[in-house]
């Protein structure tokens, strides 16, 4: 993640963005989850502040839509605010064994390949 003090410049591409998002994302549900249900409202006050370049609404719902789906069981709705449904390791595992599905898919399920910084897309 490209967490930056607000006098750096943003480093983060296109492609980065999303996963930069979802971690302050991640990491403000970490912090709200021993509260226990969380606000959207809430949720975009906190990570607002997390990024040089602040989160828009849009990016967080689409975060938060990531984080309730099934397959991921981040999180659930509970009328208008959230409740952490699983462990945030457990969705980290859920989400990199995805990623790895995907790429294995682009790469012809070519056996070994692992997601790594090292790896070229």
């Amino acid at each position: 993640m490209h967490r930056l003090k607000q006098n750096e410049p943003p480093v983060t591409t296109p492609e980065e963005r999303p996963g930069d998002v979802l971690s302050v994302v991640v990491a403000a549900i970490d912090d709200e989850s021993d509260s226990g249900d969380f606000a959207t409202a809430d949720l975009l006050r906190v990570v607002r502040r997390g990024l040089v370049t602040p989160p828009t609404e849009g990016e967080v719902i689409a975060a938060l839509g990531l984080l309730a789906l099934p397959s991921i069981n981040g999180i659930r709705a509970d009328g208008d605010s959230w409740q952490v449904a699983d462990p945030m390791d457990v969705v980290a595992r859920r989400i990199h064994y995805l990623a790895e599905a995907v790429a294995d898919f682009r790469h012809g399920y070519g056996g070994g390949l692992h997601l790594g910084d090292d790896d070229a897309y």
